[in-house]
């Protein structure tokens, strides 16, 4: 077949169509060309009808292309209509056809291959010119020149006088095609442990533009071109891919179809029938991290989430959960004085004078002091390379009564606090664990050791640049508790990557969100000061994917992240843009965009679970939430769950969380002695027993298809008992406040809440049925919550203005009545109210002195209140 002539294959494909597309063509000449341009073709019938023309296919799309179109135009029709710009579009390629975007090599060159992933990127559609027709300018000669895909071609000389120009281009004359470019990226729910998700570009034209947005998961059949890099006065040798695309489909697949067997289905249903069902999922999120079981429990409900109901008049009702963990960003996470950080010029210096020369107005919290910098270090990115980082804030604390002296094989030491992480190698990529949990025999992320040499010049390119060979592993040969040699321990605060280089190895300062990437079927995880020009939303951009000064449209996680989880650390530096857009996002569950003349609507059909640090370094139990961290009410109010993560001195949970260290450590000592020492002391029996109280009690590969299957084939409804408990505990709660003074404990946005985690609670046992158990079950999860972050710290009362004003009822009066006094006295003074006689009536009335200050700086701030003279007040 590959032999035969252009005359034969046209006539193969004539015989092709009468036999499988007959009625398909005769529907395309109907509706062709104003509804239907295209004859789409699976890839099967192709190769049933004829195995060697679907080779030749693969091997030569641009040809056997050409040659199905041909038969297409010389298609007996019953009608009169030419087909004669009509495409042939391949689709549905078999699986060894279609190789995941990381593994495309060169031998897929040229031929037709299929890739699968999420829309990244997406051009505006514009026109692009096939032939353009040049007038001259002299004699007005019409001259016709195809268009490539290259620079744009013009005429050497008139074909009328034979002259070189001047020419201009006649555009009723010249023929014009819609055309698009698109990025696509992995699906997320293809990574594992970290790993960069890789794209290609894909060049669409015609018909199948304007179909797909960002965010969309889509199959792209098409031939693999080259592109080279470099400018056009600085070429390079290596070449890039880009795809000129046949056919986009958006795959319908939902992520919960996922390849389940019949005895993954029979292990799920087994476990789905313990009594110990909602334990074992606890056991199994983060096992390296000891305690926090509610907050475990909360995020595997996150992860099965509620049912989404679409309402008769087209309105939806989210089954998706949010979640916020509030932690301490920097709290005890830090390395002792003498440790050396390497800065982005190459240099080292040690920590403490980094820390104590940069305190220029160092701001107190209740074991230290932290301050503002902007320095640049060199810190590992998410693909492994080291890069040029921006260190803001720099950290000095007590010191914990126990450190841990870290060396490894190869000498490098590091002193560091029990809950300060560093990265392990997992196999697929880097986790971030703490140094109480770590075990002899890990391998930790170190920079090479021509990076670490003391008289190295320069540790990252300055520019912007990275150093792909800047990071490998070295074995960590002892772990010793010991005592800190100084009053204090230091920590740097780096955006994004979270990282910096301490004494050679990789220092991490934040945890626990990136388990949630291997457990989620589809998940992303990023940072609320994300480097991708979208954020965590969307946007309209102007970049190097479009044509010039073409604007693109770019999907950020929560786009990405649609019908799946996007776990978000650092939520509350989001960029302004994702600030306004986030409302939407959680609530309505999409991104509008609406810029550079670019208006789209994007799914975000997503669970959010972000992580957020305290503005003053440390969460404080006595001060509303509102006041502690960087987000807006209205948005603090969108999460269905919020807790506190904190690290509180108890002698019986320190003496449990000692003992799980202590079994997690002398499992990893065993399994080094016997994988790496060779030792015939240490049974494969023994170490079996010690790793079972540290593994995950499910394994994540099961785990994320009990997950998938439950929101596959489990949509529960709610029975009467659940449901009067749930009425009960929500009325309760709401009649505290039924006293004019009292304030409102809960809203009707808790009682949502209440709902989508009852059924995600019926979800993990695989029930239909939403019992009074599970209602029980969460309301005891929502009042701990509530407990966390709704209580009002001067009356011990829950109170939903907390959360959903970012003030208290009590902290309201207080401001009316700090605001009533100041007008009162303010009568009595000509040059306004004097702050010693306010704060002294103050105290008259039962309000803290220091509480009257805060009250006044606060109406200060926000022009309520202003000075006249010094120490002085007049309300506006």
């Amino acid at each position: 077949m590959a032999q035969a002539g252009n005359a034969e294959l046209i006539d193969e494909f004539e015989q092709f169509f009468r036999n499988y597309y007959d009625a398909e063509i005769k529907e395309l000449a109907q509706r062709y060309p104003g509804e239907q341009r295209s004859l789409f073709v699976d890839f099967d019938d192709v190769h049933r009808y004829s195995p060697d023309l679907a080779d030749d296919y693969l091997a030569q799309p641009e040809q056997l292309r050409q040659y199905a179109e041909e038969a297409l135009r010389l298609y007996d029709l019953p009608i009169d209509v030419s087909l004669g710009r009509a495409h042939v579009r391949i689709r549905n390629l078999p699986e060894e056809q279609t190789p995941e975007i990381r593994e495309i090599r060169s031998q897929h060159m040229n031929r037709l291959v299929a890739v699968r992933g999420i829309v990244r990127k997406a051009t505006d559609v514009r026109p692009k010119v096939e032939e353009a027709a040049f007038e001259c300018q002299l004699c007005g000669t019409l001259t016709r020149v195809p268009q490539s895909t290259g620079d744009f071609q013009e005429p050497h000389e008139c074909q009328g006088c034979e002259r070189q120009g001047p020419f201009r281009v006649n555009f009723d004359q010249s023929e014009f095609i819609d055309s698009q470019k698109l990025r696509i990226q992995e699906s997320p729910e293809g990574l594992r442990g970290g790993e960069t998700p890789q794209a290609i570009d894909i060049h669409i034209e015609d018909d199948i533009t304007g179909e797909v947005t960002p965010g969309d998961h889509v199959s792209a059949v098409g031939v693999l071109r080259l592109e080279q890099q470099g400018s056009d006065q600085d070429k390079s040798p290596v070449f890039d891919f880009y795809m000129d695309g046949m056919s986009v489909e958006i795959d319908e697949e939902q992520f919960e179809d996922m390849d389940i067997t019949e005895e993954d289905k029979a292990e799920i249903v087994r476990l789905s029938q313990r009594d110990d069902i909602y334990d074992t999922m606890v056991d199994s999120i983060a096992p390296s991290i000891f305690g926090y079981d509610q907050e475990k429990l909360s995020m595997m409900l996150q992860l099965f989430s509620g049912v989404t109901k679409h309402l008769p008049d087209g309105s939806r009702i989210r089954g998706d959960l949010h979640m916020l963990l509030i932690g301490d960003p920097g709290t005890g996470k830090c390395v002792s004085g003498d440790t050396r950080v390497t800065l982005a010029d190459g240099s080292r210096i040690p920590i403490r004078e980094l820390v104590e020369d940069n305190l220029d107005e160092p701001k107190p919290i209740d074991d230290g002091w932290w301050d503002e910098i902007d320095i640049d270090v060199p810190s590992m990115q998410v693909d492994g390379s080291l890069a040029p980082q921006e260190a803001t804030k720099v950290w000095k604390r007590d010191a914990p009564d126990r450190m841990y002296q870290i060396r490894t094989l190869n000498g490098r030491e590091l002193k560091v606090t029990p809950s300060h992480p560093l990265f392990v190698w997992m196999g697929a990529g880097y986790e971030a664990v703490r140094s109480e949990e770590l075990s002899v025999g890990d391998l930790i992320a170190v920079t090479t050791q021509a990076i670490d040499e003391p008289d190295a010049s320069v540790a990252v390119a300055t520019d912007g640049g990275r150093v792909d060979t800047a990071v490998e592993t070295e074995t960590i040969e002892s772990i010793e508790a010991t005592e800190p040699d100084d009053d204090w321990v230091y920590d740097l605060e780096v955006t994004g990557t979270h990282n910096y280089v301490s004494n050679g190895v990789i220092s991490h300062n934040s945890q626990m969100l990136s388990y949630i990437q291997n457990i989620a079927p589809r998940s992303v995880y990023t940072s609320g000061k994300g480097s991708s020009s979208a954020g965590l939303t969307a946007a309209a951009v102007r970049d190097d994917f479009g044509d010039g000064d073409q604007w693109s449209l770019e999907a950020g996680a929560l786009v990405l992240a649609d019908q799946g989880i996007a776990a978000v650390d650092e939520l509350d530096k989001m960029a302004p843009d994702d600030r306004s857009a986030m409302h939407e996002a959680l609530e309505q569950q999409k991104i509008s965009v609406s810029k550079a003349g670019i208006n789209a609507t994007l799914k975000s059909r997503c669970s959010l679970l972000g992580a957020a640090n305290p503005k003053y370094g440390r969460f404080d139990q006595y001060e509303p939430i509102g006041e502690q961290i960087d987000l807006e009410p209205a948005l603090i109010s969108r999460f269905d769950l919020i807790f506190t993560v904190t690290d509180q001195p108890d002698e019986e949970k320190d003496a449990n969380l000692a003992e799980h260290i202590l079994t997690t450590n002398y499992a990893g000592e065993l399994t080094t002695q016997r994988a790496e020492m060779n030792s015939t002391d240490v049974s494969a029996a023994e170490i079996e027993e010690m790793t079972e109280s540290v593994d995950p009690a499910i394994d994540a590969d099961l785990l994320r298809k009990y997950i998938a299957y439950a929101k596959q084939n489990c949509h529960p409804r709610m029975t009467e008992e659940a449901r009067e408990a749930i009425q009960d505990f929500y009325v309760d709660l709401r009649s505290k406040g039924v006293d004019e003074d009292a304030p409102v404990p809960v809203t009707a946005r808790q009682l949502e809440a209440l709902v989508r985690l009852a059924e995600a609670s019926a979800r993990i046992r695989l029930s239909d049925t939403v019992s009074r158990e599970d209602a029980e079950r969460i309301i005891k999860i929502t009042r701990d919550s509530l407990q966390d972050i709704g209580v009002d710290p001067e009356t011990g009362e829950f109170d939903a203005d907390i959360v959903e004003a970012g003030r208290s009822k009590s902290q309201r009066d207080r401001i009316k009545n700090i605001k009533a006094l100041i007008g009162d006295v303010e009568e009595e003074y000509d040059d306004g109210a004097p702050i010693d006689v306010v704060l002294e009536r103050a105290e008259e009335i039962g309000m803290d002195e220091s509480q009257a200050e805060h009250e006044i700086e606060k109406l200060k701030q926000k022009g309520e209140v202003y000075e006249p003279k010094t120490d002085h007040l007049r309300t506006t």
